[in-house]
């Protein structure tokens, strides 16, 4: 379903700094006169230019729709909501197919349907009762017509068999369900934690493709608790990331030599011809001789005689034109999902990216890693259970040295230990762990956390 919001069009209307003031008027008392009883005493002001209604009321609503910086122009239907409740959700297709995928993932329709989408759906309904909603649902349910139906993509879900990582990914959401039904805190707290281990469920999967589908080498990732860019973790986690996100680009390249494969199967004797084949059947016209990707795919053929080096520089090319401007390959995408899911750091526009997730990152990567149903766990047997689910190593597990060196990062023992021993501290400051007697610690759900 999507919401009908013609009073928040209005709204949105009537708080545009670009527009001029008499059309700002205009259009809030265009909303008042439709729902005067919602407004009470607000929508009687004698001049509406300097009532409290248009220089407080509806700026502040406008700021909480717009939290993350996402509430655009005149029109709600191409903005994303900071909202906890259904009726604002909006019709905008922007999520490049993510909301489907994780939809998917778990369970959507299937008898494999997971409780994480019953609890999103319970604490997002549009049908709640007043007196059950938090403040924020309570304060935007009247800016609401109702909901209108949306037809959903229609997909094929009999028969599916999720693979290992995907298992693995399920009983992160299992785990992170259980977590938000121990905690009971309010509805956007669990939303933002629900959206969050979407985002991190999506970047896993997709880093995994080299690894599961092309065979490549399994990779890890280096968790930085060192709070120094230039220390040894830093410099480890640095290159991990830059692994992952290599093996992510030659996924790429691969993907799009098995296209042109299916084609013609000595397709860097004549890429041109095995690529307008691909265009003409997936329905689109064949480039024309004169084209630009056309010519350079030419030159490519007449110059290189080497047929790998075909394929590599084929693929490169073909990479850079769907990418267009953005540069947004699979690579692209997945440091770009990294970055707003305050997993990756920095969040600058510096290249070089380390494993530094965000206080609320890192809650929602421990409550979907342990079951918190159950007496907490000693804090090594949590960092094994982290390596298996996410891929993670922080350094206090014999192992991680010799994992990391097989995998071409070599970092010393005692930086690793110290690592480790910063990450619990970490951990113990978000309640997450505690130290015990005998050198012991453990981590789970030791107190109630008030949000």
């Amino acid at each position: 379903m999507v919401g009908r919001m013609s009073v928040l069009q209005q709204l949105f209307e009537g708080t545009l700094a670009r527009n001029s003031l008499d059309k700002r008027v205009a259009a809030v008392r265009s909303m008042i006169d439709s729902q005067r009883d919602r407004w009470g005493a607000l929508g009687q002001a004698a001049d509406l230019r300097t009532s409290p209604l248009m220089t407080k009321v509806l700026p502040l609503i406008r700021t909480l729709l717009g939290a993350d910086g996402a509430a655009f122009g005149t029109s709600p239907e191409f903005s994303s909501f900071s909202s906890p409740t259904a009726l604002t959700v909006t019709g905008d297709p922007s999520d490049d197919g993510a909301g489907a995928f994780i939809h998917m993932l778990w369970g959507g329709h299937t008898g494999a349907r997971l409780p994480i989408l019953d609890l999103l759906a319970d604490l997002s309904s549009p049908t709640k009762d007043p007196a059950q909603m938090d403040d924020l649902s309570a304060l935007l349910a009247p800016l609401v017509d109702k909901t209108r139906p949306r037809a959903a993509v229609p997909m094929n879900e009999e028969g599916i068999k999720y693979s290992v990582v995907e298992l693995r990914l399920r009983d992160a959401a299992n785990c992170l369900c259980a977590y938000e039904k121990e905690l009971q805190p309010n509805p956007i707290s669990s939303l933002q934690r629900i959206v969050l281990l979407a985002a991190l469920s999506l970047f896993a999967h997709a880093a995994t493709r080299a690894h599961e589908r092309a065979g490549a080498r399994e990779r890890i990732l280096l968790l930085d608790a060192s709070n120094d860019q230039n220390s040894p973790i830093a410099q480890g986690s640095t290159r991990c990331v830059a692994h992952l996100l290599g093996d992510a680009s030659s996924y790429m390249a691969s993907v799009v030599n098995d296209l042109l494969t299916a084609q013609a199967l000595n397709w860097p004797e004549m890429p041109l011809a095995a690529l307008n084949r691909l265009l003409e059947n997936a329905g689109l016209p064949p480039l024309e001789p004169g084209n630009a990707l056309a010519r350079r795919i030419d030159e490519i053929a007449n110059d290189v005689e080497d047929p790998e080096e075909v394929r590599h520089e084929v693929a490169d090319e073909l990479i850079r034109q769907a990418e267009g401007s953005q540069r947004r390959g699979l690579d692209g995408y997945l440091r770009m999902l990294g970055i707003r899911s305050g997993y990756l750091y920095p969040i600058q526009k510096n290249p070089h990216k380390r494993l530094n997730p965000a206080d609320r990152t890192l809650e929602v990567l421990v409550a979907s890693t342990i079951d918190v149903t159950t007496p907490p766990v000693e804090y090594r047997d949590f960092l094994d259970h982290l390596r298996q689910r996410w891929g993670i190593v922080v350094g206090g597990r014999v192992e991680d040295a010799s994992e990391l060196s097989q995998v071409g990062v070599p970092v010393p023992p005692r930086a690793l230990s110290e690592n480790s021993d910063r990450f619990l501290t970490r951990l113990e400051s978000l309640g997450l762990a505690r130290r015990l007697a005998d050198s012991v610690a453990v981590v789970g759900l030791l107190e109630a956390i008030h949000e």
